[in-house]
């Protein structure tokens, strides 16, 4: 069984999957999921408590399933997850000028050092975003192609040390070998978009409880990833704060399930002027790249807080880009097993774990992994 991971905003969701060889897609067998006090916006305070629930959703997993665990994969997207583009070079280290993997990641190491106060971060991934040979762009295969110098544009996401090192003490603390950390919108993009939204130029927005998340496709390369402070329960604070009521009965409100008497264009507005300082930001970080208002397959939105009222009619105005709130995609894909797109993160993992014949240790940089995403990818998504 695959297990894949995904520690929210205020919960740790989990599930278990397997490959059959008649399935299109991986096969969910047991799902779990927690709630937990000891996160703070996706980032871990309280290691203890993170651990017990690790060790917990393992031994549910294979208790329900009846299957042991060999892979497990951690999504990440806690607030301080982001990404930056960095430029480096090397000169082509064979005698008959033939371009290798080694002269690829040495030019990524070069890049590398171009990240900002890159000692105080980890790198998630190295993703090669544009290659240039002797001042000439390659597109396709570069392998092989003869010239003299490499330069690569490569886009590392990033995450701070020392929240990655107590992630890690987690799961070791709980007694668990983690297979491989992937950025969670990258996870989730897996199971919800498809080949021609990542052509064209799609952004996936995940509003979650305290988190939201931006990642951002084109030509089928991630040119962002983000993470913004915001996220549902904030919604749920401002209704609290303006009409004078408790967080419980805020949350009822914001989700049309309560008894109690109150102005629905009140609760309108309050839910508006919160959805817009987001389109704001999310409007920044599309500017970092230039991509403002210019993504032609759109805004794909999902995540626990995607169905707020006026969401959809908000997004449309500040954004300026089609919008779809995502739906069924999850329930396609699973036969009906996960509903929730909130399982996205954990279900995109399973597609990721390596083949039992595979021997060698992940590296922590995006050149292996990325190669098993486009594998995945291509054999299983339209």
């Amino acid at each position: 069984m695959i297990v894949g991971i995904d520690i929210g905003s205020g919960s740790l969701r989990a599930l278990g999957c397997i490959h059959l060889e008649n399935a299109r897609f991986p096969v969910v067998l047991s799902t779990y999921k927690k709630a937990i006090d000891g996160i703070d916006r996706g980032n871990i305070t309280d290691p203890e408590e993170v651990s017990n629930a690790i060790i917990d959703a393992i031994n549910y997993l294979e208790d329900e399933s009846g299957h042991d665990t060999i892979h497990t994969l951690v999504s990440l997207g806690a607030f301080g997850l982001t990404s930056h583009h960095a430029n480096g070079h090397a000169q082509v280290s064979r005698g008959d000028a033939s371009l290798t993997e080694l002269d690829i990641d040495n030019a990524i190491k070069d890049a590398n050092r171009g990240v900002p106060d890159i000692r105080n971060k980890a790198v998630v991934h190295a993703i090669p975003m544009k290659y240039k040979l002797d001042g000439n762009e390659i597109q396709g295969n570069i392998i092989g192609v003869r010239g003299n110098k490499l330069e690569v544009k490569t886009l590392f996401v990033t995450y701070p040390k020392q929240l990655m090192d107590v992630l890690k003490k987690s799961f070791d603390k709980a007694g668990v070998r983690v297979t491989d950390i992937i950025a969670g919108p990258i996870s989730e993009s897996i199971p919800l978009l498809n080949k021609k939204q990542k052509v064209a130029g799609v952004a996936l927005i995940n509003i979650g409880a305290g988190v939201t998340s931006i990642l951002v496709y084109e030509k089928n390369v991630p040119i962002l990833v983000s993470t913004l402070a915001v996220g549902g329960d904030d919604i749920t604070k401002d209704i609290a704060l303006g009409l004078k009521v408790t967080l419980e009965e805020a949350e009822e409100i914001k989700i049309g399930k309560t008894k109690l008497s109150y102005s629905k264009r009140r609760v309108e507005e309050i839910i508006e002027a919160r959805l817009e300082d987001l389109c704001e930001k999310i409007n920044k970080e599309l500017a970092r790249i230039q991509r403002q208002e210019l993504l032609p397959a759109g805004i794909v939105v999902c995540g626990s807080s995607s169905q707020v009222a006026r969401l959809e009619f908000v997004f449309r105005n500040e954004l300026k880009l089609p919008i779809k709130i995502t739906s069924s995609e999850l329930t396609r894909l699973t036969n009906d097993a996960l509903r929730d797109t909130g399982w996205a993160r954990g279900y995109g993992l399973t597609f990721l774990a390596p083949d039992d014949s595979e021997k060698t240790v992940f590296k922590e940089v995006l050149t292996s992994f990325f190669a098993r995403v486009k594998a995945f990818i291509g054999q299983f998504l339209p």
